[in-house]
C-alpha cells in the first residue's frame, strides 16, 4: 500500500505554427491577440511556437478535457492568423531563421549566450509534466531515482521523426537537437535540496545556464511551483498521448516517493549508461525493427518500459488510473508512438500540404465529438 496520497498534475505543451505548405509561420503575436484574456496560451522561444499551460488536476479525464480544449482554442486562433497548430517535436520541413525569435529580452540573451544551441534547437517542442511535491528534500530524492526511467519515458513520447523534409531515422529528433544545450541532461542523485540548489547555482555562475529557468535538466524542481517537472518528453501528437504520459509520470513519482520514505535502495545507473539508454530511446522509440545490435536498443528500452509499468501499477491502482492507462498504452503499442503514426500519415500522402493538414487534425481534431471523447480507449 502506498502512503503518498493522490498527487496533483499539470502540463505545459509546446506547439509549432506552420504555413499550410509546411514552412514555419512566425505569427504567434497575432495568435495571442486572438486568445487575449486566456493566459493559458502563451508565447514561446520563437515566434512560430506557442505554449499552453493547463491548470492543476487530480483526475486524468479532467486533465484530458482541458488539454483538448486548449489545443482547440490555440488551433482556432492559429487558423484566424493563417497558420496551422501542429504537435511535433521539431519543424518537419524548413526551420525558421534565427531572427524569428520572440521579441523577449530573456530569449535574446539566451540566443546571444548560446548561439550554437539556439541554431540547433530553435523550434523544438516539448511536453513538460508537473507533479506536485511540496517537500523539496523529498522531491530531490525522487529526481535521482528518476534517472533509470528517463529513457523509456522518452521512447514512449517520441514524436519528431521528420526534419528538413526528410525522415531522420529517429523517433525523437528533438532530443538530439536539444543536446546542444549544455544542461540538457539527466539530473544527478543529489543528497538534498541544499545540494541541488548549490548545483543549480554553480551551473549559473559558471555560465552554462542563464538562470534557473534556463537549466534544461530532463527532470528538475520547478523554479515557479512546488512540483517536480519532467521535461524529457517530445510534445505529443494527441492530447490522449499527453495524458498517458502524464499519468505514467505521476504514478512513477508516487512510487519513487514511497521508495524514498521507506528507505528502499535506488536502482543505480551510471551517467554513461543513462546517456546510452536515452540515445537508444531517441533513435528507436519503442519500435523493434529486425535484428537488434549489441548494446542499448529498442528491445532493451521496451523491456525497461515493461518493468516500469510493473513498478507503478500499485500507484496507478490507488489513483484509479490503472484500467485507463493500460488501455491507452495498449492502443499506443498497437498503433505506434507519435513518431510511427507520423510516418504512417506521411506514407499515406507525402505532399507537404496534406501532411501538415493531417498533423493539424491529429493535434486538434475538427470534430467536436473527437475532441470530447474520453482519453482512454
Amino acid at each position: 500500500m502506498l502512503t503518498v496520497g493522490v498527487l496533483t498534475v499539470g502540463v505545459e505543451e509546446e506547439f509549432l505554427l506552420l504555413e499550410p505548405d509546411g514552412s514555419v509561420a512566425p505569427v504567434s503575436s497575432g495568435v495571442l491577440r486572438v486568445t487575449d484574456g486566456d493566459d493559458r496560451v502563451r508565447h514561446e522561444f520563437t515566434a512560430y511556437q506557442l505554449e499552453t499551460a493547463s491548470g492543476v488536476h487530480t483526475r486524468l479525464d479532467r486533465l484530458h478535457d482541458e488539454l483538448a480544449e486548449l489545443r482547440w482554442v490555440a488551433s482556432r486562433a492559429a487558423a484566424l492568423s493563417g497558420a496551422r497548430l501542429v504537435a511535433t517535436g521539431v519543424p518537419p520541413f524548413r526551420r525558421g531563421p534565427l531572427e524569428a525569435l520572440t521579441d523577449d529580452a530573456r530569449y535574446h540573451r539566451l540566443a546571444a549566450r548560446f548561439p550554437a544551441a539556439t541554431a540547433a534547437a530553435a523550434g523544438t517542442c516539448g511536453c513538460h509534466v508537473h507533479v506536485g511535491v511540496a517537500d523539496r528534500d523529498l522531491a530531490v530524492g525522487v529526481l535521482g531515482r528518476l534517472r533509470p526511467w528517463l529513457a523509456p519515458l522518452l521512447a514512449l513520447s517520441a514524436n519528431s521523426p521528420f526534419a528538413g523534409g526528410a525522415d531522420t531515422g529517429l523517433g525523437s529528433a528533438r532530443y538530439e537537437a536539444r543536446r546542444h544545450w549544455p544542461t540538457f541532461r539527466a539530473p544527478e542523485a543529489w543528497a538534498d535540496a541544499a545540494e541541488y540548489d548549490r548545483a543549480i547555482a554553480g551551473l549559473i555562475s559558471e555560465g552554462t545556464a542563464l538562470d534557473v529557468g534556463g537549466v534544461h535538466l530532463l527532470a528538475r524542481l520547478s523554479g515557479r511551483f512546488p512540483t517536480i517537472e519532467l521535461r524529457v518528453a517530445d510534445t505529443c501528437l494527441r492530447a490522449a498521448d499527453t495524458v498517458l504520459f502524464a499519468g505514467i509520470a505521476r504514478a512513477l513519482v508516487a512510487t519513487l516517493i514511497d521508495d524514498v520514505r521507506h528507505g528502499r535502495p535506488a536502482e543505480r545507473r551510471g551517467a554513461a549508461e543513462v546517456e546510452e539508454d536515452l540515445a537508444a530511446a531517441a533513435r528507436h522509440g519503442l519500435v523493434v525493427r529486425g535484428p537488434q545490435p549489441p548494446g542499448r536498443h529498442a528491445a532493451a528500452i521496451a523491456d525497461q518500459l515493461r518493468v516500469l509499468l510493473r513498478r507503478i501499477t500499485p500507484a496507478l491502482a490507488e489513483f484509479g488510473d490503472a484500467a485507463a492507462v493500460h488501455a491507452r498504452l495498449g492502443w499506443l503499442c498497437r498503433n505506434g508512438t507519435g513518431a510511427e503514426r507520423q510516418r504512417t500519415l506521411r506514407h499515406h500522402d507525402p505532399r507537404p500540404r496534406a501532411f501538415v493538414a493531417a498533423l493539424a487534425d491529429h493535434t486538434a481534431p475538427h470534430s467536436a465529438t473527437a475532441r470530447q471523447l474520453a482519453w482512454a480507449v
